[in-house]
């Protein structure tokens, strides 16, 4: 640290308050209208595409289930058939062999606004009336009516057919219905684009074609096109762009339902994909690279049947054009030259594959936060700092600010402004070293005034030992997880008053808290009636198993207790189902600047949240996977639930129900347990009658192996009139989540 002398103290002072009000200046830039807000937007622009390019070789998304196909008009094209527009007859034609080929569905980036010209008829109408000439002409007129002819080729498959919304009030042909599901009021709160007309496709071809979306959209004010707009506002509707239809027609969706709060559309959900919006519904289109980054197949090739059906077969064919003389050629992050086309199958790809980044409402207020906060504390911290230690904390802020928004977009999806944090760190610094003064930083204190407010006590010192350890990354790891879940809650929250509901949630919730409290355990989440909970971390736990298992048998214990109690207080009776997986789980600090989680995440998690799903289908109070259950198997009395393959997971799993401390277990009980293996030992060896003799009496004997002997004996009646398949090994696979 530098020392002062009272002299030069006051010098200090100043420029710690020139600093400050520098700070505060930066960040009401973002809030203003004048040059420098033109300066700093610019400039995250200019970021924008910087990290867009930089990242792009590193990035290699998947592709989507369903492939999209440009079905290119392209300047051979136009050569060989002819100038555009194309007879809707050749269109047909086109449409024809697409469908011939197996595409699933076909998409124009083109509107067909006025009808073509029916040649027979407009040579009959110049013949005098009456004329032999006039009734031949007259009896060709079907024959030329190519529009007809369009309109029964497209009828054959899934089109969509662009339009054009116009901010003028003007019209053209028949406006398409909205496939938005949105209030009228929250319409009118939204800040979506408000258009005044429109110019569509020939009612013959609207009518034929399975649905519509406009084409149209506005670059930046540097004339890059980076964001699409998936909703368009025409009277009190909203209208899907040709994207989100393409995707919507794709997923078989009539409508979507978008996300509104506070009158900013959040996000719209596509089948089981979240896709996030600004609040005005556009997009953040998320280039895959350079043009070509899709199959571009010439139209010429594929009227002239040169193209190997192999190539569309299932494919979204999307028509468009990348010839210049058609001028859809679009400047953006990847290239100057960017057929619109290719932009719009970026989207709906992105959409397929529920990979849409976008610039959070929070941005804003994130960007002013930093500014503030980084130009506060540099402006008091860099005045007593050495140059060699200003320059590295400089140096190390700005990587940290660019990696962040790196990180947030490569793995988030997020796009925050940049600009402002970036130069407000320069520009302290660039004032701090013409001034002269610094000091030393306790860099300690600051890292526990930093994250003091987002991790508990316990983890400071390990967070001091080594920052990394409770980071938004966080690590991944070997856990357990618990889900449990009130069965019939929801009827139950429909003839419970507010009060009744919550004095039942808190006298339930407490005790299950306490008891996976007690049992090492970490509590995720509360969501409505179900508790998330887990055991591993933060603090590791070489036991995790058991103690999750032990932690539901004592829930489920303590809620016998519970039913009695509410019986006698007239709240209903309860009856949980809870479902345990172990295996690599990824842990860590998780959320934005205004919530954070400590939070588990992984496949592991989503299976232990289907097992407590399909507990009631087996009667079971607890289901443990086979993983949970190798490593606890000697410390209570279990029974084979069943071999299963839980939807949307290939691999079958064996789930396991714990029914007692093995100490506690009953001769009665250990008896049962022997009879069902046995009979479940003669089910899988296809001996039907000695499973089903088995299973009838043991489910006569017992009520708790009742519900799961009758399932059983369902399947045996069924088996027995099915030629199963030689590797049958007894799996059986659930259709529902």
């Amino acid at each position: 640290m530098r020392l002062f002398s009272r002299k030069k103290l006051h010098e200090v002072r100043a420029v710690i308050a020139l600093g400050m009000v520098l700070a505060l200046l930066m960040v009401g830039v973002p809030f203003s209208a004048g040059y420098a807000r033109q300066l700093m937007d610019r400039l995250d622009l200019m970021l924008y595409d910087l990290r867009f390019n930089v990242l792009l070789p590193y990035s290699h998304p998947q592709p989507s289930a369903q492939p999209v196909v440009i079905i290119d008009i392209d300047e051979r094209s136009l050569k060989e058939v002819g100038h555009w527009p194309w007879s809707r007859k050749t269109v047909a034609e086109l449409v024809d062999k697409l469908v011939a080929a197996g595409v699933v569905s076909i998409t124009f980036d083109v509107v067909f606004s006025e009808p073509e010209t029916n040649m027979a008829q407009a040579i009959a109408a110049e013949q005098p009336a009456g004329t032999a000439l006039a009734s031949s002409l007259q009896a060709l007129v079907p024959a030329f009516d190519y529009d007809s002819l369009m309109a029964a080729s497209i009828g054959k498959t899934d089109v969509i057919l662009g339009y054009i919304l116009h901010r003028g009030a003007f019209h053209t042909g028949v406006m398409p219905d909205s496939r938005i599901e949105i209030a009228v009021e929250d319409v009118r709160r939204t800040s979506v684009e408000h258009m005044g007309g429109y110019t569509a496709s020939i009612p013959a071809l609207q009518q034929a074609a399975r649905a519509q979306g406009f084409i149209n959209g506005d670059p930046d004010p540097d004339g890059t096109v980076r964001r699409a707009p998936l909703v368009l506002r025409y009277g009190d509707q909203l209208y899907p762009s040709l994207a989100m239809q393409t995707a919507m027609t794709y997923l078989l969706l009539d409508s979507v339902k978008p996300e509104v709060i506070d009158g900013s559309i959040q996000s719209f959900m596509l089948g089981d994909k979240q896709i996030h919006t600004d609040a005005k519904g556009q997009m953040l289109v998320p280039y895959r690279g350079r043009q070509g980054s899709f199959p571009y197949i010439p139209a010429v090739d594929v009227l002239q049947g040169k193209v190997d059906p192999k190539l569309l077969s299932g494919s979204i064919a999307m028509v468009g054009t990348s010839a210049i003389g058609l001028v859809d050629l679009r400047t953006t992050p990847v290239g100057a030259m960017y057929p619109g086309i290719e932009t719009q199958a970026t989207l709906v790809d992105a959409l397929l594959r529920g990979a849409a980044p976008y610039k959070p409402d929070f941005a804003a207020g994130v960007n002013a936060v930093t500014i503030l906060l980084l130009g506060i504390i540099l402006a008091v911290l860099l005045p007593f700092l050495g140059p060699t230690m200003m320059t590295l904390l400089t140096t190390l802020i700005l990587s940290a600010a660019v990696a962040s928004t790196v990180w947030l977009w490569q793995v988030h999806g997020l796009d925050l402004p940049v600009s402002g944090p970036l130069l407000v760190v320069l520009m302290l610094y660039v004032l701090n070293i013409a001034f002269g003064f610094f000091t030393s930083s306790q860099q300690k204190e600051q890292i526990k005034g930093m994250f003091g407010q987002y991790v508990a006590p316990a983890h400071i010192d390990r967070l001091l030992d080594d920052p990394a350890a409770l980071s938004f990354a966080g690590e991944s790891k070997k856990m357990t997880v618990l889900f449990s879940d009130i069965r019939g809650f929801t009827d139950m929250s429909e003839t419970l008053s507010a009060t009744d509901l919550k004095n039942l949630l808190n006298r339930y919730f407490t005790p299950m808290t306490a008891i996976i409290f007690e049992q090492q355990g970490t509590i995720d989440k509360y969501v409505g009636d179900m508790i998330m909970a887990f055991w591993g971390a933060p603090l590791n736990d070489p036991q995790h198993e058991l103690h999750a298992v032990m932690a539901a048998m004592l829930m489920q214990k303590k809620q016998a207790a519970l039913r009695e109690e509410f019986e006698r207080i007239g709240l209903p009776a309860i009856h949980t189902g809870i479902g345990i997986n172990t295996g690599a789980m990824n842990v860590g600090d998780m959320g934005s600047t205004y919530r954070r989680a400590y939070t588990v995440l992984g496949d592991a998690v989503n299976l232990g949240s289907r097992l407590e799903s399909i507990t009631k289908f087996y009667g079971a109070a607890i289901l443990v996977s086979e993983s949970t259950y190798a490593a606890v198997q000697e410390a209570f009395v279990w029974r084979e639930v069943d071999y299963m393959q839980v939807k949307g997971k290939k691999e079958a799993i064996r789930v396991y129900e714990p029914l007692v401390l093995r100490a506690e277990a009953s001769a009665e009980l250990l008896q049962q347990v022997e009879q069902y293996a046995a009979a479940r030992a003669a089910y899988l060896a296809r001996h039907w009658d000695e499973a089903q003799g088995l299973y009838s009496a043991l489910a006569e004997q017992s009520a708790v192996f009742k519900k799961l002997c009758a399932i059983y004996l369902q399947r045996i009646a069924r088996y027995r009139s099915e030629q199963l398949p030689d590797d049958w090994c007894g799996v059986w696979q659930h259709d529902s989540k």
